[in-house]
């Protein structure tokens, strides 16, 4: 070691380190973990994770591959949870190689664990990291292939480099996003190689291609489901070509990449500052910045892989058309993190009160972050997709129902999971598919006596299809209407009512709530066009709190003399879901509410209890109706004004 140079850490302690932020991260995440099943493709992964059949579709074999024994292990009984359990033991992996490659970078361990902590408790890593997703462990392999560069840059030998080349490789079948990082990672290796030239070699290529070749075995089960399927185009040529649309994905995300129109990217930009800022900071991202340049100095290869990989990574997001753009700034983010370690870097220490002052402040920082962000980000009391589950399923069973859905893919996502786990008797499909011989198919269940039980838009896709063919009759009673349930309120009970512009998919029936908001908050309140509005107040008294805006926002206000908070956490109209929800009521730092697109409602039962209600969303109630397979002559009469009622959009009037 040089004169002034600081002493790097030993192995043994930054190890130490790690392990306990991870146990920490790991702790926190368990706490808030999510209980159950979730809608999305979190949905997705949970009913599949142990499902025997695969599909070119589900273009995860590396997480597939690495989830499927610790579930088995963990709890195979209640796959949605312990899959959740595996995106929380990734997240906590994640953070402890991130804290212990920049103790090591930086030769310092308050830098690598602030990088560990304010990456644990940045508020989109932890929302992914207690539900099933791939990203927690995208971020945990992106730290490995740093930590593999680490060691080639310290002794760059062809079998250091062969370990490398194996964890990127391998690091495909978990996210292809991997890909944005091919250019960065080139540049170090040409950076910090004694003989660049030699890294153009045949012999160097062809290990390296070969490496990639052995790597996309692990789509090997992917490419035989299209190979052996019944429905598999007759040509060899043919058969690659669906499965590479397949395992990309190409009929979507060939029109969102780089989708976003030239008029958007100004907003698109703004969004990206935004969501930085939610991220870390101000302060957070001022010492990120300061933290850059000083390790320009002092490591100039890694600072020039960390700003290529965050600016490419940025570029993508940005650009890329999609409805949850806030997760593919995650490697940004844990390029941040790293950037805010870079703080400590220089070849020369600086003065050790010095040190020790900027890193007992930035911790207490990531501390405060952590503190605020918890409302926010935990989900250990969310049941809310069991209850929608349990709405379009109570009582359906093989035996005497059949029941056929039109919802949003998102809900679908969580049905298919129940069926396969939690209700083994529900008779299930979509109605998608089976609309073309519908009406076959109500005649063979009918003739086994079993009624067919439509929930969601598929009484309207049945009567626009079939008319007055099929007879369809209420299936219990309607849901109740906003507009009903505000008038029920007592008068004077507290309350908050959200309005953020619904999905594309989704109806706010606008007459229902103008009615509901008069109930509320008064005759003279209206609506705006504005993106975000909040109302709260006592039901039935004027002079309440009003918020409206088209960017997010925190507003506080009083209620019978308790302090309550509104968070508006996403990006409209961009974001179309956020499996954390958009936005959240707090009293004092009590998550009372999650804000879904389309309309929340909370109010305060007698006994001082929270209840919420949605309308225009995922979770508003969907109705249901029957074909009963007993005495349909009695229903025929009547069908006329039931096909009336069941082509409302957002349900009975």
């Amino acid at each position: 070691m040089r004169d002034g140079e600081a002493a790097a850490p030993s192995v043994r302690h930054a190890g130490l380190l790690a392990c306990v932020v991870a146990t920490l991260a790991f702790s926190v995440y368990a706490q808030t973990l999510l209980p159950g099943v979730d809608l999305g493709d979190t949905g997705g992964f949970q009913a599949a994770v142990l499902w025997p059949e695969t599909s070119a579709r589900q273009a995860y074999p590396l997480y597939y591959g690495l989830a499927r024994p610790f579930v088995l292990a963990v709890g195979p009984d209640t796959p949605a949870r312990s899959l959740n359990l595996f995106s929380a033991l990734c997240g906590a992996l994640a953070v402890g190689l991130l804290t212990f490659f920049a103790a090591g970078l930086t030769r310092s361990l308050p830098a690598g664990m602030l990088a560990g902590l304010f990456l644990a408790f940045s508020h989109t890593f932890w929302t992914q990291a207690v539900i099933a997703e791939v990203y927690t462990l995208h971020l945990a392999l992106i730290a490995c292939c740093l930590l593999a560069l680490k060691a080639y840059q310290q002794r760059p030998t062809e079998r250091r480099l062969a370990a490398f080349f194996a964890i990127y490789a391998v690091s495909f079948g978990n996210h292809l996003s991997m890909i944005l990082l091919l250019v960065p990672f080139a540049l170090f290796l040409f950076s910090v190689h004694p003989r660049p030239g030699e890294l153009l070699r045949p012999r160097t290529i062809g290990l390296a291609a070969g490496i990639a070749v052995a790597a996309a075995l692990l789509y090997a089960p992917n490419f035989m489901f299209i190979w052996t399927n019944v429905d598999a185009p007759p040509g060899w040529s043919d058969r690659v070509a669906a499965f590479w649309f397949d395992v990309t994905k190409a009929d979507w995300r060939g029109t969102m990449m780089l989708g976003v129109h030239n008029s958007e990217l100004r907003d698109r930009l703004a969004m990206w500052i935004w969501d930085a800022r939610f991220q870390f900071g101000a302060a957070g991202l001022v010492v990120a910045l300061i933290g850059v340049l000083r390790l320009w100095t002092a490591a100039r290869p890694w600072a020039m892989l960390l700003v290529t990989a965050f600016v490419i990574n940025t570029l993508f997001a940005v650009t890329y058309n999609v409805g949850d753009p806030h997760v593919f700034f995650l490697p940004a983010h844990l390029l941040t993190a790293l950037a805010i370690a870079g703080l400590f870097a220089g070849s020369r220490p600086a003065p050790r009160g010095a040190a020790l002052a900027a890193g007992l402040v930035l911790m207490a920082y990531a501390g405060w972050r952590a503190w605020d962000t918890w409302p926010s980000a935990t989900r250990h009391g969310d049941r809310r997709a069991d209850v929608l589950v349990a709405r379009a399923a109570a009582g359906v069973d093989d035996a005497h129902d059949v029941l056929l859905s039109d919802m949003d893919w998102q809900s679908e996502n969580a049905l298919l999971y129940s069926s396969r786990y939690e209700r083994r008797t529900l008779a299930w499909r979509r109605l998608a598919e089976v609309l073309p011989h519908l009406p076959f198919l109500v005649g063979d269940n009918h003739t086994i006596g079993r009624d067919v039980v439509l929930v969601g838009n598929a009484a309207s896709g049945t009567a626009a299809a079939f008319g007055s063919l099929l007879p369809l009759a209420p299936d219990g009673l309607p849901p109740v209407s906003l507009a009903d349930r505000a008038a029920n309120l007592p008068p004077g009970t507290p309350f908050v009512l959200t309005l953020l512009e619904p999905t594309g998919s989704e109806k706010l029936d606008t007459e229902d709530f103008d009615r509901a908001l008069a109930s509320l908050a008064g005759a003279q309140t209206r609506r705006t066009g504005a993106l975000f509005q909040v109302w709260a107040g006592l039901a039935g008294e004027r002079g309440g709190y009003y918020r409206e805006s088209d960017r997010p926002f925190r507003g506080s206000f009083s209620m019978l003399g308790d302090t309550f908070t509104v968070r508006m956490e996403s990006w409209l109209p961009f974001e179309t879901f956020r499996r954390a929800g958009f936005g959240h009521v707090l009293s004092g730092h009590r998550p009372l509410m999650t804000i879904e697109r389309g309309v929340s409602l909370l109010w305060f039962e007698p006994d001082g209890s929270p209840a919420i209600a949605y309308a225009a969303g995922l979770y508003a109630p969907k109705p249901r109706v029957r074909i009963p397979a007993l005495l349909p002559q009695q229903v025929a009469a009547g069908a006329g004004a039931i096909l009336d009622l069941a082509l409302v959009p957002n349900g009975w009037k």
